[in-house]
């Protein structure tokens, strides 16, 4: 197109004279403009089954907030290098939003690509009902070799795993398990391998004393101790901005320990080339509040982006271009038909999420995002977000019980919180009252959102050692 225009142009100018051509430069200069402007569209590579056969690696850490890594902006301490780079191999998701802010509840969700409400782990503690397609099911009757090595959420009646081993905390012990399964396997049968580290999650014990070279000479009420951290809640002790600054490096210092670790898993795989045709998502279950909303420090009670705002990351290469980013709202419940879909494997009936798959053909900003939802137990407190809009729904004004022994209101939630995340991305102006009518329309897609889809919400009973387990953690025992 730019050659033909050059070519009208030179053809034109020769026969006139020096005033016509003065009068006609503009205007085929525009035209010039405007045939670069239209240069051929790059044709899109369908991905549906481009990794058919891979292996696949999720690696999920635990309580990693999105905004304390280097890949989405984090500048205050060197905190991801390894983290980052991983990242950087692939596609990175900067709006990618968690079901939960809840650890058993959000895995849930990515490794059956439903709410919480649809696959029925909506608490801490509770297991998957035994007919409900999974991930590892799903890859596990493709021929795949399956195993899962995991720091958190032990007993939620996993199936479909070849081999299964949960540390309770201990990062080390599950990244030498992991490799150790990895070296022995069937070179000729693709595998699945599922590492969630404990990560970032209080009390912060990964980050060891980490935190007293970040911010040296600390001598208040703070530590990488659950009895030094709960009472900031439980009694409640308020802290001033000498205290948050060294709460942020006790965090700080937990995620570079996590990356460290992460760093280690994925050495190891490599230097055993079982990265090779290899899919890598990562991921974070959840985030953490740091005492930005009702002076609570953990993640739970959460229903702010502190929380629901989480890393994600998908690579494969010579499949996806490294180094992409995807600006549209995505959720986890996204990952299982994502994943599915590139392996070429068939997607179970019942799915609440949509594979991303047009966002890893098409990285840019054309497509507007869909709506993101999270749930809150089993509750009717929801959360919403619509592009800068985001809507906290508590319409029967329920005020939740998610500290253990923590006074009676200790994280209040109002019936209705708007927010826009454009001019307020810490959630602080609640623009409710000001803004009804955009309250009722976001209300309204939570409605429609969740209308009709099944619910296996059911209570069950959790074991007295599992509550206690659990309540060790800083979670409600049940």
């Amino acid at each position: 197109m730019l050659r033909r225009a050059r070519g009208f142009f030179q053809a034109t100018i020769r026969p006139l004279g020096s005033t016509a051509m003065r009068r006609l430069l503009p205007i085929l200069f525009l035209l010039l403009l405007s045939c670069r402007g239209k240069e051929a569209p790059q044709p899109v590579r369908p991905l549906a089954g481009a990794a058919k056969g891979w292996n696949v690696v999720l690696l999920t850490v635990d309580t990693l907030r999105a905004d304390r890594l280097g890949a989405y902006g984090y500048q205050a301490r060197p905190n991801s290098p390894g983290i980052d780079a991983q990242l950087a191999s692939g596609i990175t998701f900067d709006n990618a939003m968690s079901q939960r802010a809840s650890t058993w509840p959000s895995l849930a969700s990515v490794l059956t690509g439903l709410y919480p409400s649809g696959h029925g782990v909506n608490e801490n503690g509770y297991g998957f009902p035994d007919d409900l397609p999974t991930l590892p099911k799903l890859l596990h009757a493709a021929g795949y070799q399956t195993g899962a090595f995991l720091s958190n959420m032990c007993q939620a009646n996993h199936q479909g795993w070849d081999a299964f081993a949960c540390s309770g905390g201990q990062d080390g012990k599950d990244i030498r398990r992991a490799l150790e399964w990895a070296h022995g396997l069937d070179p000729h049968r693709p595998f699945l391998l599922w590492v969630h580290l404990f990560g970032a999650h209080p009390p912060y014990y990964n980050g060891g004393d980490g935190a007293e070279a970040m911010d040296p000479g600390y001598q208040g009420p703070l530590g990488p101790r659950k009895k030094l951290l709960d009472p900031v809640m439980t009694k409640p002790i308020a802290l001033d901005a000498r205290d948050v600054r060294h709460l942020d490096a006790l965090y700080d210092a937990a995620v570079q320990g996590s990356d460290r670790i992460s760093g280690a898993l994925l050495a190891g795989l490599r230097s055993a080339s079982r990265l090779d045709r290899t899919v890598v998502l990562f991921a974070a279950d959840h985030g953490e509040e740091l005492y930005q909303h009702n002076r609570y420090l953990y993640h739970s009670c959460s229903v702010y982006q502190t929380t629901l705002h989480v890393p994600l990351g998908l690579a494969a290469p010579g499949v996806i271009a490294a180094g992409a980013r995807v600006p549209q709202v995505v959720e986890l419940i996204d990952v299982l038909p994502t994943l599915l879909d590139l392996l070429g494997v068939a997607k179970p009936a019942e799915q609440h999420g949509k594979s991303l798959l047009p966002y890893l053909e098409r990285p840019d900003g054309r497509r507007r995002s869909l709506p993101a939802f999270s749930e809150y137990g089993s509750s009717t407190i929801h959360t919403v977000l619509q592009d800068h809009w985001k809507l906290v729904h508590n319409p029967d004004g329920i005020s939740p019980v998610c500290i253990p022994d923590a006074p009676p209101n200790h994280y209040p939630i109002a019936r209705e919180e708007l927010y826009d995340l454009s001019r307020d991305p810490g959630e602080r102006e609640n623009l409710a009252a000001r803004e009804p009518a955009k309250v009722a329309e976001l209300a309204g897609l939570i409605q429609r959102r969740f209308a009709g889809l099944k619910n296996r919400v059911r209570q069950q009973k959790v074991p007295e050692k599992l509550q206690e387990e659990l309540k060790s953690l800083g979670y409600v025992a049940h």
